[in-house]
């Protein structure tokens, strides 16, 4: 007999209880916004301003469903709308979740929607081929946007204002200094055939020791892979602070 477990999806923020505003549309892409921000699942726990984007938003799968009250069980009526046509019938609404569940390519929102007088039970499946994006405002205070790589896929992370404006002075310092000499400096080196040692890191190192060495108050974080190498920018990300370790 084989079983296979079936891991949970972790999600860095929840929309439990969060009353949706709006859905601001732009092409395949959208923003979720709600009323009160979003609870971090992790970490200090707590309740942060910050909104969800969706990319590669596929609007012929997005669906909504409005569902009569008529308590835990029984018999229901309800209307199901494509996403497009609930937010033209419903410019102004309030959406109150209760659930949320994140799957391959889907995410599916449960709760009460309250609008035009109308109050009913709702439920929201939003169908993206692109990334989700949990958007945590409140964690960009003081921060700036850099990307870095180590000869693989470029990712743009947020780090503090300080490391951003002096990005190549902070990697290689990390690089030269604390790789080499640094407390932890036992799961960089390695021992090569000749006898000498060789260190092994990456862009993921360098943010871990921001977060628990240099800058503990302030979480450096990815926010997203960019799909290209480091030398392969899109225009809209030639600016940004880069460096490839």
């Amino acid at each position: 007999m084989r079983k296979t477990i079936q891991p949970s999806v972790p999600i860095p923020y929840s929309l439990h209880d969060m009353n949706v505003v709006a859905f601001d549309v732009s092409g395949d892409q959208m923003i979720l916004r709600t009323q009160s921000g979003m609870v971090q699942t992790s970490g200090r726990y707590r309740q942060v301003d910050g909104h969800l984007e969706f990319f590669d938003v596929r609007w012929d799968f997005c669906y909504v469903y409005l569902l009569g009250i008529t308590g835990n069980e029984g018999k229901f009526s309800g209307e199901k709308l494509s996403f497009r046509d609930f937010l033209k019938r419903f410019p102004v609404f309030g959406f109150s979740v209760m659930d949320e569940t994140y799957g391959y390519n889907m995410a599916k929102y449960t709760g009460y929607l309250k609008a035009k007088g109308m109050f009913c039970e709702c439920s929201i499946e939003i169908y993206h081929e692109g990334d989700l994006v949990f958007v945590d405002e409140t964690a960009y205070a003081g921060m700036s946007e850099v990307i870095l790589s180590h000869d693989s896929e470029a990712i743009l992370y947020a780090v503090p204002a300080e490391v951003a404006a002096n990005l190549d002075q902070y990697c290689w310092d990390f690089a030269a200094n604390w790789v080499w000499h640094g407390p932890e400096n036992g799961k960089f080196l390695h021992k090569l055939p000749n006898g000498q040692y060789g260190a092994m890191f990456g862009a993921e190192d360098f943010i871990d020791y921001l977060n628990r060495w240099a800058f503990p108050e302030s979480e450096s974080r990815q926010i997203k892979a960019l799909g290209c190498c480091g030398y392969e920018l899109p225009e809209a990300y030639q600016h940004y602070p880069r460096y490839n370790f």
